[in-house]
This record gives C-alpha cells, sequence and structure tokens, in this order.
C-alpha cells in the first residue's frame, strides 16, 4: 500500500520586535499512516537585514532562502526571532515521517514595531546652590516594558550663575552639550541651582536599547526666600554698653545660616547713641556698617550722653540675598542706681557664713547687678574680716571688688573674741554704683558651762575629777581646758595631784588641758572636815563661771594589827610579816608598822631586821609596809616567855599596840 506524506500545519503569528518564540508550540504534526515525524524542514523567506530569522543550537542566524533541517528529537532548539524594525515575512515548515517529505506549509510572521519609551521632568524648584540627584524628578515609562538603557541631558541655562550638571566625569558640565549617562549610572548625576534667583530650561531623554524618546524640557528655578532679622526697639540707660546680639531675632524660610549683617545708624546728634566695633569705636551717623556673622558678639551700641531717641537699622545676608532693613528705636533714658542692702548680723566667733544669704539687691529698671563691692571698718587683730579665693584675709579699710557672678566664693569670718564692728556693701548695674549701706557685724559667742556637785571621800580616798565634772556649751562649743581651785588652806584638807604636780596647794589656779582632764585627782583630807574648791571651762573664747563645790573628807579610822601567841624552839627564827594580820575599815593600806619588845633578859627572845641585827628590847622599831618580810624574829637562848608588841600606821593613824606572848621551848 503507497505511504501518505505526514502534514504540517501552522497558523500565522505576530510577535514584539526582536522577541524570540519556540516554533514548536505553534507547529502541528498529522499522519495517517500514523508515523511520527523523523524530521522537520523550514524555511525564512524574509531577506532584509532586520526581518526575522531561525536560530537552532547549531546556527544562532540562520540566512534567508536556506533550507534548515532539524531531526524531529531536536525541535524543541529551534527559535524564530521577531524582526529589529516592524514588518511581515513569509516562513515555511515541512515534515519528514521516514519515508515522505510533506507538502511546505506557509506561514505570516508579523513583527510589531518598537514604541519609543517616554521620559519625563516636571517643572521644578530648587533652593540656590542646593544640590539634588536628577534621578528624585525624573519619570521614565515604555510601553513595551523596555528598561531604559541610557539617559541624555541638556542644560540651556549659559548664564554664570546658572543651574548645572554634575557627573562623575565631569563636576561642571557646559551648557548646550549633550550629556550622555548610563541608566546604570544615573544616580551619578546631580544638579546644582544657581548661585542666583532664576529660571532655565534644562531638557532629558532616554533610550530604551532601541529608540530615543522624545526630548522633555523642564524649567528649573533657582530660589531663595530672603531671611528676616528684626530687633524690637530697647531703652538702654545714658551711657550703658549693650551688645546688638541679644536684641536680634533671625530667620530663614529656607534654612540658610546669616554670613553677615548690616547697621545703619541714623542719629546725627554729638550726644546720640552710636554703634562700636572692634575696628571702629564710634561709627558715624548714616553710615553703612557691614558685619561678619562671626563678628556679631563685638557689636556694641553705647547709650547717648543724654536722653533721647533715634532710629536705628539692620538686615542680614544669607549668602544670596539681603533681607529687608528693619528700623528700631533706641531710647537712652537716665539711669536709678540699684540698692544693695544687709540687715545687722550676729556671728559667733570665728564662724564662717557667705554674705549672700544676708544680701537683698534690686534695680527699678530690673538692671542686671554685675558686680559689688566690701568695705571692713573693723581693724582689731580679733575683728571679723572678709574671704576670697584670690586673698584670706582682707585687710580692713580696703575696698573688696566681687563681680556678681562670683558673690557665693566671698566669706566673712567672725572675730576671734566678742565684739561688733561695721561693715559696707554696695552694688553696680553696669552704668552706676548703688549707695554704700552699712550694717552691723557682732562676734558672739555664750560661754560654757561646768559644774561639779559636792563629792565625800574618806580620808586619804584618791578620786578622777573627769567621773565628777559635767561641761556643756549651748554653741557646740569644744571645751579646749579646765581651770580648777581648791579653797582648803589646812595641811590636812583635800588637795589636788597631776602629773606635774602632786600635791598642788590651795588658792593657786591650775591649768588643765581638756584632753588631759582624766589625769586630775583628787585625794581626800587625811582629817575630818570640808573644803570648797572650784572648777571652770573655757571654749576657746571665753570661761564659765566658776562652779563650787564642797569636798568632805569622812574622819580616819585607824586600822587593826595583831599577832596571835607564838612558841618558838630555842635560837628559832620566824618571818614576821607571815604573822602579822592588818585590817583596816577605810581600806586604807598599810604605810608602816612598828614593833616592841618586852623582853629585857640577856637569853630571851629579839627581834632582827637588815639594819639591827638583835634589836634592843623596849626600843621602838619603825619598819615600811614595803619592808615588812625583812623583819624576823628569834627563839631566846633558854626557855621562858616574854611580852612583845606589834602596831600598824594607815597614812594617818597608828592602830592601838597589840601584846602577844613568844614562848621558847627546847
Amino acid at each position: 500500500m503507497a505511504n501518505s506524506a505526514p502534514v504540517v500545519t501552522i497558523g500565522n503569528h505576530s510577535l514584539l520586535y526582536n522577541q524570540w518564540q519556540k516554533i514548536q508550540p505553534w507547529l502541528t504534526y498529522a499522519d495517517s499512516d500514523g508515523n511520527p515525524a523523523q524530521k522537520f524542514q523550514f524555511w525564512d523567506g524574509g531577506t532584509a537585514a532586520n526581518s526575522a530569522y531561525f536560530w537552532t543550537s547549531t546556527n544562532d542566524h540562520w540566512a534567508a532562502n536556506t533550507t534548515i533541517e532539524v531531526s524531529a528529537s531536536d525541535l524543541s532548539d529551534v527559535w524564530v526571532r521577531a524582526g529589529a524594525v516592524g514588518g511581515t515575512e513569509t516562513l515555511w515548515v515541512r515534515a519528514f515521517d521516514g519515508t515522505d517529505w510533506g507538502n511546505w506549509t506557509s506561514f505570516t510572521l508579523t513583527t510589531i514595531p518598537n514604541t519609543a519609551p517616554v521620559v519625563t521632568v516636571p517643572d521644578v524648584q530648587l533652593h540656590t546652590n542646593t544640590w539634588t540627584q536628577a534621578k528624585n524628578w525624573l519619570t521614565y515609562s515604555d510601553a513595551n516594558g523596555d528598561a531604559a538603557t541610557k539617559y541624555q541631558f541638556w542644560d540651556s541655562g549659559t548664564s554664570a550663575t546658572s543651574a548645572y550638571f554634575w557627573t562623575s566625569t565631569n563636576d561642571h558640565w557646559a551648557a548646550n552639550t549633550t550629556i550622555e549617562v548610563a541608566a546604570a549610572d544615573l544616580a551619578d548625576v546631580w544638579i546644582k541651582g544657581g548661585s542666583t534667583t532664576g529660571a532655565e530650561t534644562f531638557w532629558v531623554r532616554a533610550f530604551d536599547g532601541t529608540d530615543w524618546s522624545n526630548w522633555d524640557s523642564f524649567t528649573l528655578t533657582s530660589a531663595n526666600t530672603p531671611p528676616v532679622v528684626t530687633a524690637g526697639d530697647h531703652s538702654i540707660h545714658i551711657d550703658q554698653w549693650v551688645t546688638v546680639d541679644n536684641w536680634l531675632t533671625k530667620t530663614d524660610a529656607n534654612g540658610d545660616a546669616i554670613t553677615k549683617y548690616q547697621f545703619w545708624d541714623s542719629g546725627t546728634a554729638a550726644t546720640s547713641a552710636y554703634f562700636w566695633t572692634p575696628d571702629n569705636s564710634h561709627w558715624a551717623a548714616n553710615t553703612t556698617i557691614d558685619v561678619s556673622a562671626a563678628d556679631l558678639a563685638n557689636v556694641w551700641i553705647h547709650g547717648g550722653s543724654t536722653t533721647g531717641s533715634e532710629t536705628m537699622w539692620v538686615r542680614g545676608f544669607d549668602g544670596t540675598e539681603w533681607s529687608s532693613w528693619d528700623t528700631f528705636t533706641v531710647t537712652s533714658t537716665p539711669n536709678t542706681v540699684p540698692v544693695a542692702t544687709i540687715n545687722d548680723q550676729s556671728l559667733h566667733v570665728n564662724q564662717w557664713v557667705k554674705p549672700q544669704g544676708w544680701l537683698t539687691a534690686s534695680d527699678a529698671e530690673g538692671d542686671t547687678i554685675t558686680k559689688y563691692q566690701f568695705w571692713d571698718a573693723g581693724a582689731g587683730a580679733t575683728s571679723a574680716y572678709f574671704w576670697t579665693p584670690d586673698n584670706s584675709h582682707w585687710a580692713a579699710n580696703t575696698t573688696i571688688d566681687v563681680s556678681a557672678s562670683d558673690l557665693a566664693n566671698v566669706w566673712i569670718k567672725g572675730g576671734s573674741t566678742t565684739g561688733s564692728e561695721t561693715m559696707w556693701v554696695r552694688a553696680f548695674d553696669g552704668t552706676a554704683w548703688s549707695n554704700w549701706d552699712s550694717f552691723n557685724l557682732t562676734s558672739t559667742n555664750t560661754a560654757p558651762t561646768a559644774t561639779i556637785n559636792d563629792q565625800t571621800l574618806n580620808a586619804a580616798q584618791w578620786a578622777q575629777l573627769v567621773n565628777w565634772t559635767t561641761a556643756s556649751d549651748t554653741d557646740g562649743d569644744a571645751i579646749t581646758q579646765y581651770q580648777f581651785w581648791d579653797g582648803g588652806g589646812a595641811a590636812t584638807s583635800a588637795y589636788f595631784w597631776t602629773p606635774d604636780n602632786s600635791h598642788w596647794a590651795s588658792s593657786t589656779v591650775i591649768d588643765v588641758s581638756a584632753s588631759d582632764l582624766a589625769n586630775v585627782w583628787v585625794r581626800g583630807g587625811t582629817a575630818a572636815g570640808t573644803d570648797s574648791m572650784f572648777v571652770r571651762a573655757f571654749d576657746g573664747t571665753s570661761w564659765s563661771a566658776w562652779d563650787s563645790f564642797t569636798v568632805t573628807s569622812l574622819a580616819n579610822h585607824a586600822p587593826d594589827a595583831s599577832i596571835s601567841n607564838q612558841t618558838l624552839h630555842v635560837n628559832e627564827w620566824s618571818q614576821v610579816g607571815n604573822l602579822v594580820s592588818y585590817a583596816d575599815a577605810d581600806a586604807n593600806p598599810a604605810a608602816a608598822y612598828q614593833f616592841w619588845d618586852g623582853g629585857g633578859n640577856a637569853n630571851s627572845g629579839y627581834f632582827w631586821t637588815s639594819a639591827n641585827s638583835h634589836w634592843a628590847a623596849s626600843t621602838v622599831i619603825d619598819v615600811n609596809a614595803a619592808d615588812l618580810d625583812d623583819i624576823w624574829m628569834r627563839g631566846g637562848a633558854t626557855t621562858g616567855s616574854e611580852t612583845m608588841y606589834v602596831r600598824a600606821y594607815d597614812g594617818i593613824d597608828w592602830s592601838a599596840w597589840h601584846a602577844f606572848t613568844l614562848s621558847t621551848i627546847v
């Protein structure tokens, strides 16, 4: 049976210029015998250089009128590209089923032409000398969705002060020059506003890779809002100096900094107010005074030398334009001197205080006090005085100048002794001094109080005065010393003791520093009786009144001393100190002992001390209590008994003699 040739059908198609399209989706293959396609052939009838063409993996631009054969397995690698310009052309295709080729099937490919992009910039306004990126104003569109590949700009403003383009390759593009910039570099295109106000025409167009857009013109206006400088009307005192800067209000709608100022004084009288600058100490009236903004603080106005008013003018420059002149009236007025007062004050001796807390200053015109003067009329070496950081003791009858800002650093020290003196203060308002105001400063002190209550002591008893003494001071001053006085003149009366005097005589002033009070002692009298004693305290300035107190010395109780009867062998020794019993009702220790040997026989017992190896009988033997262990007793040379005696002394009285029997045995 004969083979039936395959059939390939394809419809007519349209593509956007330069658009790519796979051919396979457009083809429909049919074979009545059911044979699959083995290969395809294509033919391009468009011979123009910018017409559509076929592409395969083996040839990226097949020439027109050429048979292009492709195996069926490679059909997906066959592409058609639309023409570069609008137009139509005929293309062909047929298929082979392994036995026969089908007929050629033609189809028309229409290339839709490119639509040029559109770029626009609205009319814009830019502040003089201000920079902006051109891309911020630019709007780009393309009906075909093509991206811009480059831009061109044109500046028609030829004035030296007009706005201009800047790119990274040219920091000032000349007017009437085509400026071409890749789209990728658009962010590097800047426009600087003109250095003066004015308008000019700029142009822009864009390229989408195929066509340029039309040129779009836009007007760039370099604008500036002049600054505003105003000064309100002011009154100043005759011959007063003020800085103008504090009077000026400066604004600029564009935020420009004021770069300079001009002033004008219309007052032509010889006594009128005038301007002062570092380079002219008296500017003539009706003269333009130029001042850089940096020097504005150095512009002063001096009030007229008589009362009166005049008109002055000011304006500011923002680097582009001057503000309007602003007028203000300066009135020179008489000055009312300020008033400074300090009331009479009291200070504790040597107390420090800031007079700022005492001072009242006022000015009827509300002028600021700029400085003060103080004066101290107290010339005594112990009087109060002024202190400032630069002088720790201002001499009396000296003018002390102090700026108002340093007032808190002025101190007064109260006198070192009590008393009063006159001091003075006055204030300066920048034009005139106030009258001097006098005030009395009294240095005061409240004497301390020292007391000792009446006391009772045993005879010869010791006591520390620190345990009895109470001292206080209403000013809080520390007690620095004490004085004591003993009014008891009897030899047996109580008395004071200090480390440097073991028995202070009566009717003697005893000076004791407060730190040594614990070292002052009182000893009770050695006989019963009373003594009047006195104490007072010193607070560094004043002594307290003397406070009297009575020391009562109780009568002494004689001690008791005894030795029990003793038995010794012939010629045996015994240490007497071990045998003595001592007692004292007043707890006074024994100061001395006496012994007596009543045995007169040559062979009887006897006493021995280191000072005498055999004390004779019927002899008083004196022994210090500290030497009691130094006395011994020896048994007789023969047996027998005898009476011996002992008594003790407590520093005041002797005890009764106590008899004891010494028996000598074999």
